[in-house]
């Protein structure tokens, strides 16, 4: 597990949505969805850590490591032309 939180961790970010899930199930799947656990799983991912070899099916695939993708957010590639201008 990485050791700065604010970094990326694609294993931690899969171990807390899982732990979402979880609590929302023994909740008794109220309507805000696994979501609606996101902070309360972030928290418990925090003091338990992420599971060593618990398989994670939410991982980019092995080629894709290091591979920097675009913020689907912003909605455009800064760097697909660099004489276009986005103002």
């Amino acid at each position: 597990m990485s050791s700065n939180p604010l970094k990326d961790d694609p294993k931690r970010d899969a171990a807390i949505r899982h732990e979402a899930r979880l609590l929302w199930e023994a909740d008794g799947k109220p309507a805000c969805g696994p979501e609606g656990y996101i902070e309360k799983a972030t928290d418990l991912i925090a003091i338990k850590g992420v599971p060593q070899g618990t398989p994670v099916k939410d991982l980019p695939p092995p080629e894709l490591d290091g591979v920097e993708i675009d913020d689907a957010r912003a909605g455009i590639n800064v760097d697909a032309d660099p004489n276009h201008n986005f103002d």
